[in-house]
């Protein structure tokens, strides 16, 4: 199902599948000495720099950047964070940095770097490993244009060039590359007094540490960024309202980047208490949005209703149309969780129209989805093929391929549940083909998992077993317990049915064991059910009732229909 919104709406990832800061002490004396006076003096100095925006800005949900502001073409209140430039005129020929040092002008290298950017970002879109390879040599392409033009050159521009090149090394897996290139940025960003960006790439930086296991220096970076962050909450309080909101609303969305949605909702409510005073709507919305955002996280539904259905009317009344499909879209997947079908349906297709008239393809794309995703739990399948088969040549058009493989998964199922298992065959191959080249392990089990219920359907036992094999060696790399313990159950029951007892045995005493550790009473009893039919087979008939009464613990015998109380 879609996940709950910041300012962007997300891919709805419906996959058809079985189975707190320190307080300084301040003395009180009627007049402070010279020294103190001195230390506040270059307090103020370090960080004069604070930031220039009204408007809060979160960073890229995608790992993606806004461009530094000396690039942007102008605001557009567009709050998506996918790096989206304008078309360039041709500045001429083209710039050969590999080749030797060519003479531009500072302006003339600027627009070359804009223009490999854009190259760079439609290679990225598509997800597939050789066009993040592709991408990055783009990147490297304006790095080596911008260093060219020495003092010339804005180092945001670089910075952001750099993340960029972070940003994909770490999708690659080459985390260490990814640290050298947040490293060569940071100071970057400190020198173009961004330093918002600054921190946001320290927090970057930590979170890449903390992925390696290095939590000591993950927690020193992220310290380091709140420090920068709440540092300029401080001087935007004096004398701007508005901005002090601003950073303190970003100083809570740097709490909740790192994990930490207690410190995040204080900030989140200082904001909102800020702006309410300052009458700003949209602040006060986006703030009621981060809220709610953080409830249903953790599973407060109704609270998070209460906080959308607050921000809700402040969108439309300061005119913020993304702001508004945002929530319309958040308010359906609160109205999902809460079991709400027909709420969640109103809800996305009041969304519709609006992301339409944004032209916001992805989204609308996203949006007639996770409309199939309800109809097709609620049984019209018609329906929910219709909206499916909307979605998926925008998830096309937009390079959006893990939308693609989702939509392709929910097609698929509604294939077997017509009973068209050969057409579901070929859709979850497409998908499993594009979970490949996304690089999506977690996708990828799933497919394969989904190849061998239909094969298993379809009476081909051994190809189903090769795809749930398959599929085990996935979730055992990735630790995926949930999804191992039902496949090694489906193994299990296979390889019974083609006469291999001893690894069907061991493929069910596994997933017992599996269950059990997960607390799943109803799929442990399942499988030990399955598990008493094996050692039947064996002729181990002790273990056979054992596995079969403990299948049957614990559920409630029905009452006879004239049974009477005695109580």
């Amino acid at each position: 199902m879609m996940g709950v919104r910041g300012t962007k709406k997300g891919e709805g990832s419906g996959e058809w599948g079985m189975g707190k800061g320190k307080q300084f002490p301040c003395p009180h004396s009627p007049l402070p000495s010279p020294l103190s006076l001195l230390a506040l003096f270059v307090l103020f100095a370090l960080f004069a720099s604070a930031l220039s925006q009204d408007r809060p800005t979160l960073p890229p949900l995608t790992g993606r950047e806004t461009p530094p502001a000396s690039l942007k073409a102008g605001s557009s209140g567009d709050r998506s964070f996918r790096l989206s430039l304008p078309s360039m005129p041709d500045a001429g020929s083209r710039a050969a940095p590999k080749s030797g040092p060519v003479q531009m002008t500072p302006e003339q290298i600027r627009s070359e770097a804009k223009k490999l950017w854009a190259e760079a970002e439609d290679l990225r879109a598509t997800g597939a490993v050789e066009s993040l390879r592709a991408a990055m040599s783009k990147y490297e392409d304006a790095l080596r244009l911008l260093r060219s033009a020495g003092k010339a050159a804005e180092p945001g521009e670089i910075a952001h060039t750099l993340n960029q090149l972070a940003a994909i090394a770490d999708s690659l897996g080459d985390r260490r590359q990814a640290i050298n290139y947040y490293k060569q940025a940071i100071p970057l960003w400190r020198a173009g007094n961004d330093r918002q960006s600054e921190a946001s790439t320290l927090t970057r930086l930590g979170r890449v540490h903390n992925s390696l296991g290095d939590k000591q220096e993950a927690q020193r970076l992220f310290e380091q960024a709140r420090l920068i962050v709440q540092t300029s909450s401080l001087m935007r309080t004096v004398g701007d309202d508005n901005r002090g909101a601003s950073a303190t609303f970003n100083l809570g969305q740097m709490y909740e980047e790192q994990g930490q949605p207690q410190q995040a909702i204080e900030q989140y409510q200082k904001a909102l208490a800020m702006w309410r005073a300052a009458k700003d709507r949209q602040g006060e919305a986006s703030a009621l949005n981060s809220l709610g955002g953080l409830a249903a996280r953790a599973g407060q539904f109704d609270q998070a209703v209460a906080l959308f259905q607050q921000s809700l009317p402040l969108w439309r009344s300061a005119g913020d149309k993304r702001g508004e499909a945002v929530t319309l879209s958040n308010l359906a997947y609160a109205a999902v969780m809460l079991g709400e079908r027909q709420r969640a349906l109103d809800f996305h297709l009041q969304s519709l129209p609006v992301w339409r008239e944004i032209n916001d393809n992805r989204n609308v794309a996203t949006t007639l989805h996770d409309v199939g995703n309800i109809y097709a739990g609620l049984g019209m399948t018609q329906q929910a093929l219709k909206f499916y088969e909307e979605a998926l040549p925008l998830r096309r058009m937009t390079g959006d391929k893990r939308g693609e493989a989702a939509t392709i998964s929910g097609m698929a199922g509604l294939y077997v549940d017509s009973g068209d298992l050969r057409r579901a065959v070929d859709a979850f191959s497409q998908a499993l083909e594009l979970r490949r080249l996304i690089g999506d392990r977690r996708g990828e089990a799933t497919a394969l998992g989904n190849l061998g219920f239909v094969h298993q359907a379809l009476g081909e036992l051994n190809p189903a077993l090769d795809f749930y094999q398959r599929s085990l060696t996935i979730c055992r790399d990735i630790g995926d317990k949930t999804r191992l313990a039902g496949t090694l159950a489906s193994a299990g029951e296979i390889q019974l049915a083609l006469g291999d007892k001893a690894n069907a045995r061991e493929s069910l005493e596994q997933s017992v064991t599996l269950w059990r550790e997960l607390k799943d009473r109803r799929r442990e009893k399942n499988a030990l059910a399955q598990l008493a039919a094996v050692y039947s087979a064996l002729g181990e008939r002790e273990k056979a009732v054992e596995s079969y009464t403990l299948s049957l613990s614990n559920w409630r015998m029905p009452r006879p229909p004239d049974a009477v109380s005695k109580r």
